[in-house]
């Protein structure tokens, strides 16, 4: 499984301020964390990735092989590959019953701009759904503080117009690795209040009841 792991503690004060959740609409937090990717540029960042660069090693690995036995008939193939008009779609909150996490899932389609030597481009639909793991943590002090945890992108949640399972790979590859780091870094520096409300949902999901 392609999967980026780590665990960023928020520090900027996570308190439930009583013995009981308060009651969060989960639609407001979603479309409060749609708004922070958007103002932090999380499209114009798909856009600028770079995805040539595994798919051109795989490709010449194939080729160079294929070149040994067949007298170099295939010549140097090179591939470009690109996400083009990037769109966030509606990102959702997964809860697991009587569970201090949930999983945030975070959609987006593109047009994906192919192009091998020798062949003419191609433009593909492409959906992708990548997905964060938000849980809770009791510090010391008693106070629940909020935690990113992994960070993953299955292949089976790619879906693809048309193409190989190399290229579905090395799609994952590429975007776990870029895209994981910048959403690892935006959930854990976001708006105190946002970070509040997200925790007290986790709780009033998990039917838990906290103490001061």
């Amino acid at each position: 499984m392609l999967k980026v792991s780590g665990l960023f503690i928020l520090l900027c004060g996570l308190f439930v301020p009583s013995s009981q959740t308060i009651p969060v609409d989960a639609s407001q937090i979603t479309d409060a964390l749609t708004q922070e990717l958007i103002d932090k540029k999380f499209l114009s960042l798909l856009g600028a990735i770079n995805l040539d660069g595994l798919l051109n090693t795989i490709l010449s690995k194939v080729t160079g092989l294929l070149n040994l036995l067949t007298g170099s008939l295939l010549g140097n193939n090179v591939a470009i590959i690109r996400l083009q008009d990037p769109r966030l779609l509606q990102l959702s909150l997964h809860f697991t019953p009587g569970s201090k996490e949930v999983e945030l899932w975070i959609p987006f389609s593109s047009s994906l701009y192919v192009k091998l030597s020798l062949l003419d481009p191609l433009i593909l639909n492409l959906q992708i759904n990548i997905r964060v793991q938000l849980l809770l943590e009791s510090g010391i002090d008693g106070k629940y503080r909020l935690v990113v945890g992994h960070c993953r992108l299955l292949p089976e949640t790619i879906q693809l117009q048309s193409g190989t399972l190399v290229l579905i790979l090395t799609l994952a590859y590429f975007l776990v690795f870029q895209l994981c780091p910048f959403l690892n870094s935006l959930l854990s520096n976001l708006d105190l209040q946002l970070v509040n409300d997200l925790i007290n949902l986790i709780l009033q999901n998990a039917s838990l009841q906290v103490g001061v």
